[in-house]
């Protein structure tokens, strides 16, 4: 869920008149010298460690219910069984939570800072973690759940923005990589800890555990420096470009030092001209990209993967596999692996080829997942390794598509004016739908029984063809360029600015201010 920072724009095409053309070719020079010698610093090392702590924890808070399930509803009251619906509400409260906070976060990060936002974070996700491992009763884990999807929303936008500016600009798409990649991790970590610690009392430290990740995040915190481009809001130039030479390292020059702290105030000053949701619903020029971004998020999250995330232990207990844990921990196992070649696949293939790929991918995993339950038992053989493998195929074709280009796309679609307003609205989106498909699993699921997967499959085809006649391709093209597409070869102006800056030193479209936090990690 947030490779919006990671994906670098490419330079577009403009008619500029020799002199700025010369200008131009001077400037691309000193930042080919920059990009040279800015690398890793201890000091910028120890930093994305602390920061990357929250990003584990939020991937760990995702999935950290799934395997206990069971003995979970078992301990946490007197009644032989918790209903489902109640074990729904707990699971997806979790996203409500984080919409909540990915809501309130942006204006706390400009009014404190991004180091004092993330120490308060981590000291209240310390917290609410602890008093999730102590909750007795179904109300109370329903609250710790809902404390905690507060702390991890504030994560999904503070930890990619605080990286984007810290990280010089040849190390930003790794950066930005290295978020997405603790995410998985961190469900992964769940998954696999949820069999040694899937007993009364062993799931009370299992839902703990994630304190030990916030806890070390807080201790780390003296390592943490403010943001320098935030300290450039702020006015305070001196004090940012001093920390500016702390991440980068005594070889960083005065004059490349002045470049970043200059590129900083002109995104900052950009930024200040954001316009509102209204504007993006109003301008015919804006409707349309924003109506597919939004369409991406809702296909994103009603393609079922964060149904295998929050209950595929549940689902293959019911399906009859033979090991639902074995199958639970080799999806997240594909999930990490895949995430990984995905980063590389977006930056070598084209967004919407992924984007259909995915889709396709999906209904025909979803198809053989329900052929292999279904047949199963009216031939009276054992096809639960075709199970297994059609949830694999399901996780894998999820992330090298309709996992992290939503985000990528989306972000393309848009100027940099109205860029972080169009991410914020569809951001919102994603965790509403994460919600419902939390809250309507359960549900669904004994309602259709073998045959779940079916509408996952219908709504993935609708993606795919949604994706091939609809969305425009992003990669490689200015905005004029993306916007003539998507208009028929009409170029408008639905951009109330080109939005380009030079960022970190890079000549690159502005990316999204918020970095577009979303649900689940994808």
């Amino acid at each position: 869920f947030n490779l919006v920072l990671t994906t670098t724009a490419t330079t577009t095409q403009h008619s500029f008149s020799g002199t700025q053309r010369g200008k131009d070719s001077l400037f691309d020079s000193q930042i080919s010298d920059a990009i040279q010698k800015q690398g890793y610093t201890t000091r910028l090392i120890l930093v994305v460690f602390s920061v990357l702590m929250g990003a584990i924890n939020f991937g760990y808070n995702t999935s950290v219910l799934n395997t206990p399930e069971a003995i979970i509803r078992q301990s946490l009251t007197s009644r032989p069984w918790v209903d489902d619906f109640s074990w729904a509400i707990i699971v997806s409260i979790f996203c409500i939570g984080g919409l909540l906070g990915s809501t309130i976060a942006p204006p706390l990060l400009d009014t404190m800072g991004r180091k004092t936002f993330l120490l308060y974070n981590g000291i209240f996700l310390t917290l609410a973690l602890l008093f999730q491992a102590v909750s007795m009763g179904v109300m109370w884990l329903a609250v710790a759940r809902l404390l905690i999807g507060v702390s991890c929303g504030g994560s999904t936008v503070a930890v990619p923005l605080y990286l984007g500016e810290i990280a010089p600009v040849n190390l930003r798409g790794s950066l930005g990589t290295l978020n997405q990649f603790a995410m998985v991790v961190g469900i992964l970590l769940a998954q696999i800890l949820g069999r040694p610690l899937g007993n009364d009392p062993g799931w009370r430290i299992l839902l703990g555990i994630g304190a030990i990740f916030s806890t070390l995040q807080v201790l780390l915190s003296v390592f943490i420096v403010e943001s320098p481009r935030w300290l450039v809001m702020q006015g305070k130039h001196g004090k940012a470009r001093e920390l500016l030479k702390i991440l980068r390292g005594e070889a960083e020059t005065s004059e490349l030092l002045n470049m970043e702290i200059q590129s900083m105030l002109e995104v900052s000053n950009m930024e200040r001209r954001e316009i509102s949701v209204g504007t993006l619903v109003r301008n015919p020029r804006l409707r349309l990209p924003f109506m597919i971004g939004i369409a991406l998020m809702v296909f994103q999250q009603f393609s079922g993967i964060n149904a295998v995330f929050y209950y595929s232990t549940g689902f293959f207990t019911r399906a009859g596999f033979s090991d639902p844990y074995l199958g639970t921990v080799l999806a997240g196992t594909v999930n990490v692996v895949a995430t990984w070649f995905a980063v590389e696949l977006m930056d070598r293939a084209g967004r919407k080829a992924l984007l259909v790929l995915s889709s396709v991918g999906m209904t025909v995993s979803s198809c053989v997942l329900t052929f292999a339950m279904v047949a199963g038992p009216m031939l009276q053989i054992e096809l639960g390794y075709l199970e297994i493998f059609g949830v694999l195929l399901y996780v894998a074709f999820f992330e090298f598509g309709l996992g992290p280009i939503p985000w990528a796309i989306t972000a393309e679609l848009f100027g940099a004016v109205e860029r972080a307003t169009a991410m914020g609205a569809c951001s919102c989106i994603n965790w509403v739908a994460s919600f419902l498909v939390g809250l309507l699993f359960p549900a669904v699921n004994t309602a259709l029984g073998s045959y779940t997967f079916l509408p996952f499959a219908l709504i993935t085809l609708v993606a795919s063809f949604f994706s091939y006649y609809i969305v425009p391709e992003t990669k490689g093209k200015s905005h004029k360029e993306i916007e003539a597409e998507m208009f028929g070869g009409r170029e408008g102006s639905s951009s109330l600015d080109s939005g380009y800056s030079i960022v970190g030193g890079s000549r690159s479209k502005n990316n999204n201010r918020w970095g577009g936090g979303g649900a689940g990690g994808h």
